[in-house]
């Protein structure tokens, strides 16, 4: 009974690999199509935890990603190297343009952040000197404070005193 069992799990496993084959292929043929683990569990008709468990699907996805995107390189490559002097040369008139206005916008950035931090720094010092003023006054009302409570004091010892001794 478990040879039963055993060829029919051997049978599944050898139907699910064809269809992660196949789905495989169909990715490697077809651009558009996402070279994603998701999108071949989709195409085979499995769980991705199938694809997951089994190394083989997902090194030959890297394998298509590593072959698109050189194929991209390339074509880029190929298509700035083709064309006419004239239309090359006016690509690079083009990207000059492109370069000298991302520069003059970076040197406004940087002029904008300058007076920024100078006034910035202008407040600072303003605040600083208020700041200072402020502390100043207050040391000034503290010692006032300082010299009325002693006077109230010698005050009231004097009332004080003045009570204890009758009028002569």
């Amino acid at each position: 009974m478990s040879s039963a069992y055993d060829s029919k799990n051997e049978e599944n496993f050898e139907a699910v690999s064809r269809a992660i084959d196949a789905a495989l292929e169909k990715i490697a043929k077809d651009p558009s199509i996402p070279a994603t683990i998701s999108r071949l569990a989709k195409l085979a008709n499995v769980h991705r935890n199938t694809l997951y468990f089994r190394q083989w699907p997902k090194a030959r996805i890297e394998e298509i990603k590593t072959k698109r995107a050189q194929q991209k390189k390339d074509h880029a490559a190929a298509k700035a190297a083709s064309g006419s002097p004239e239309e090359q040369l006016e690509r690079s008139r083009l990207e000059i343009i492109y370069w000298f206005t991302q520069l003059q916008d970076a040197r406004a950035d940087s002029a904008s952040q300058a007076r920024t931090i100078k006034q910035t720094a202008a407040a600072r010092d303003y605040y600083k000197e208020e700041n200072q003023k402020l502390l100043h006054k207050i040391n000034e009302m503290h010692h006032e404070n300082q010299q009325l409570h002693n006077m109230v004091d010698v005050l009231e010892q004097e009332i004080a005193s003045g009570q204890r001794q009758p009028n002569r």
